[in-house]
């Protein structure tokens, strides 16, 4: 086993473990339909992944990019492929938060777990 693949499962048990599961949502807005000066109707899909969502240090907080009221979440990299995108909206508790910024924690080329700020 690579470092790489050890780092992945090791990232995957522990927000199983110590997370919970996030449902994402994301929109996608119909095209335009110049005949009609319309916009089609739009498609919504989601997926559901482990994350472990916790607030931000007070450190961290600057009240413009970063406010007292947004999470931290670490998602797991699942194995449907689905990937976090910012504007996506991540439901916690039946709380919906709006994703504002995907980072990914990539080694040796693979990656193993997606930092995410989430905003009500």
């Amino acid at each position: 086993m690579t470092f790489a693949t050890n780092l992945l499962a090791t990232a995957r048990s522990s927000i199983q473990a110590y997370g919970q599961s996030i449902s994402f949502a994301r929109v996608v807005e119909g095209a335009f339909v110049a005949s009609t000066g319309a916009v089609g109707a739009g498609t919504t899909s989601s997926f559901t992944a482990y994350g472990a969502p916790m607030q931000y240090s007070t450190k961290e907080v600057d009240g413009v990019t970063i406010l007292t009221t947004d999470l931290l979440i670490w998602v797991e990299v699942n194995t449907a492929g689905s990937v976090p995108a910012v504007g996506d909206v991540a439901t916690i508790s039946t709380v919906a938060y709006r994703i504002l910024d995907v980072q990914k924690l990539v080694a040796q080329g693979t990656t193993v777990v997606y930092k995410l700020q989430a905003r009500i």
